[in-house]
């Protein structure tokens, strides 16, 4: 990972109790960021194998962060992204 690329914390799309988090690394874009990886506890990148879906929520996630958007904005957003699948 570059390290002038931004990098925060998210909560695991993929986990069902939002337990878990993954590091995201992105390039600022507007309004959401381009990601580059997501690197899970084990160290393994999930976004190549992570839905159109999850990536959204994940962007999301970084815009509210960062004030691109409100929280109350993204829970509108939020309603077009189905529930994560459940993890095999």
């Amino acid at each position: 990972m570059d390290a002038l690329m931004p990098a925060h914390y998210c909560i695991d799309p993929l986990d069902p109790y939002a337990e878990r988090e993954v590091l995201v690394s992105y390039d600022e874009a507007r309004p959401f960021a381009f990601l580059r990886t997501a690197i899970d506890q084990d160290g393994c990148d999930l976004l190549p194998d992570l839905s159109d879906e999850c990536r959204r929520i994940l962007q999301l996630e970084i815009a509210v962060y960062h004030g691109l958007i409100q929280p109350c904005e993204w829970a509108q957003h939020a309603v077009d992204v189905p529930s994560a699948p459940n993890a095999a």
